[in-house]
């Protein structure tokens, strides 16, 4: 028995599928009690487990180029039909000292971020059923794994273009900084009779994701607040090496513009802040 887990010890599955690349995780299980008081007594008598018995698990990734692939959680994502199927997933977190299961788990947040110079990182969120812990199944020092990747992604260059928008901007004359992409689903349990875990987490609708970019203030032209109705259009984010050529990119349609921020401080530049939104369609 080791004296302690380390985090070279751990290895997240989904699926069965181990997933590389992963520098964060974290694991929440609270009971759902119903509290239960007696007729003339004044404190609670018991509690009692009620419906929806859920953990949720949160996971932080390091985006990866190479054969290993760009973004294991977008894929597992669209390999269930989307962020908005009722698609389940299994995780079990394995280590020295047993695993950790969640079974019937659903997306609930997703989100990206990258800055000029730094490695592009990821985020994810899962709600399942309340985890389960079993010594059988636990990693020897041998189950040690050594992943060979095409690298980590450090952009050197963010690109931002539009298209069918007037609102939109077309970063070619712009220094872009850094950008955020994120999707939050609230999703609703369904459960049957007589059972403490849902049949189904459905996706409460409508649903939408958030699109922040960050550029220094050189030329800011197009931008047009004052419509009626917001005009919307495709947003690409296209994230280049030192030579110039794009090795990552993120499309998302349906993009409307939220706001615009100017802000500058002294001996320092002035920088203009995007925020848009857009519509999960599946």
């Amino acid at each position: 028995m080791p004296d302690r887990v380390h985090s070279s010890n751990i290895q997240v599955f989904i699926n069965e599928n181990r997933i590389p690349a992963i520098n964060s995780l974290s694991v929440n299980t609270s009971k759902n009690l119903q509290d239960i008081t007696r007729l003339g007594v004044s404190h609670i008598s018991d509690k009692v487990l009620g419906a929806n018995q859920t953990s949720q698990i949160q996971l932080g990734i390091l985006l990866t180029t190479g054969a290993t692939g760009v973004d294991p959680f977008y894929t597992f994502q669209e390999q269930g039909s989307g962020f908005l199927s009722t698609g389940k997933f299994k995780f079990e977190l394995k280590d020295t000292v047993g695993v950790t299961s969640i079974t019937e788990a659903s997306m609930t947040s997703y989100s990206l971020n990258g800055s000029v110079g730094e490695l592009v990182n990821g985020s994810t969120t899962y709600e399942g059923n309340a985890a389960t812990f079993t010594s059988a199944g636990a990693l020897s020092l041998s189950d040690g794994t050594d992943d060979n990747f095409g690298g980590f992604f450090r952009p050197q260059d963010i690109q931002i273009t539009t298209t069918d928008s007037v609102e939109g901007m077309d970063s070619s004359a712009l220094h872009i900084q850094n950008f955020s992409l994120s999707v939050d689903l609230s999703r609703t349990p369904v459960t049957r009779l007589g059972s403490r875990t849902p049949r189904f987490r459905y996706p409460e609708l409508p649903s939408a994701g958030t699109l922040n970019f960050e550029a220094i203030k050189n030329k800011i032209t197009g931008v047009d607040l004052s419509n009626l109705v917001c005009d919307s259009g495709v947003i690409k984010i296209e994230l280049k090496d030192i030579d110039g050529d794009s090795v990552m990119d993120f499309t998302t349609s349906g993009c409307c513009l939220e706001s615009v921020d100017e802000s500058t401080s002294l001996d320092d530049n002035t920088t203009v802040s995007f925020s848009y939104y857009f519509p999960i369609l599946k």
